[in-house]
């Protein structure tokens, strides 16, 4: 087996491993090619430092990329794929041994579907223990969804590029309060939210008490289902919480899907969520269709 860095001519085959993982895991494709480019484009990352896909006999079998956050020391998010006929005892460790050689110091943190034995089983096997569980849920729209009803003084409407920053300022304060704190630049971020071809500011929406931005809802068509929408975040400031406006939010999320037609909504969110967002999705008709299981352990130099 050879392991290294990928070449721009990999692109379909990455794209193509990616997919197959993503379909013998969660019985779904989910990785578009505006992702992958969007990635590999992101302003940190060096493809020749962060990345490696593993060759056996000429065909790529797996890939493997880091993106550390900002804590001291690390956690390290980890990328694996490995296609569905390759061997994961075999290909798994060959990748951790590198993200090991990669990170050099804190936690490695990885994830595949719950139900995916083989893949969890491998890293298992190298020390690895799940510490959360992710849930992707859905809503089908095709009935009436309930009108959003707005707390007294919240007006609503959508994002404009002056709102930019602003909205960034939001979701980097609204995730100190999650699990994960949102720690990318306004540059790194604008780059996954506004510089892609996904980027639609008619599904952003704003949600203002007078001249202060109150919560959002950042949206847009969901990335493989065409007839479905995707709220990609959404958040309320701690002065407006507990007073409804994350539902409704969600509710005129809802409405902007079918308005555009479209048949269902989606949503990725911590299962352990602080801010109980779970319940909130719940509360609006949501369920879980896809569980994702996230295993740590220590860098191993």
């Amino acid at each position: 087996m050879k392991l290294r860095p990928p070449r721009d001519d990999d692109f379909d085959a990455v794209l193509e491993l990616m997919n197959a993982h993503q379909l013998a895991a969660f019985g779904e494709t989910a990785v578009t090619a505006d992702d992958l480019r969007t990635w590999l484009t992101t302003p940190y990352v060096d493809v020749e430092r962060d990345i490696r896909i593993l060759e056996r006999d000429g065909r790529l079998v797996a890939y493997a990329d880091v993106d550390s956050d900002r804590d001291d020391p690390p956690v390290w998010w980890c990328d694996v794929k490995v296609a569905p006929d390759a061997d994961a005892d075999a290909v798994v460790p060959e990748l951790v041994a590198w993200l090991d050689r990669r990170a050099a110091v804190g936690r490695l943190r990885v994830w595949t579907a719950e139900t995916d034995e083989r893949v969890v089983a491998a890293f298992s096997a190298l020390g690895f223990e799940a510490v959360r569980h992710s849930y992707r849920m859905e809503i089908d729209l095709d009935r009436d969804v309930r009108a959003p009803v707005w707390p007294d003084g919240i007006s609503v409407r959508n994002a404009t590029t002056a709102d930019h920053r602003a909205v960034h300022e939001a979701v980097v304060e609204v995730w100190r309060d999650t699990n994960d704190h949102y720690d990318e630049t306004f540059e790194e971020w604008a780059h996954w939210n506004v510089e892609r071809e996904s980027y639609d500011p008619g599904l952003w929406f704003l949600a203002e008490a007078g001249a202060e931005l109150a919560g959002f809802a950042i949206c847009r068509r969901d990335d493989v289902d065409p007839s479905a929408g995707y709220v990609g975040s959404l958040g309320v400031r701690r002065p407006w919480r507990r007073q409804g406006l994350g539902e409704a939010l969600l509710l005129r999320s809802f409405q902007a899907f079918r308005e555009r037609g479209w048949k269902r909504a989606t949503l990725g969110v911590d299962a352990s969520s602080p801010t109980g967002a779970t319940r909130l999705y719940e509360r609006a008709g949501m369920r879980v269709y896809r569980d994702t299981v996230f295993l740590e352990r220590p860098v191993r130099c």
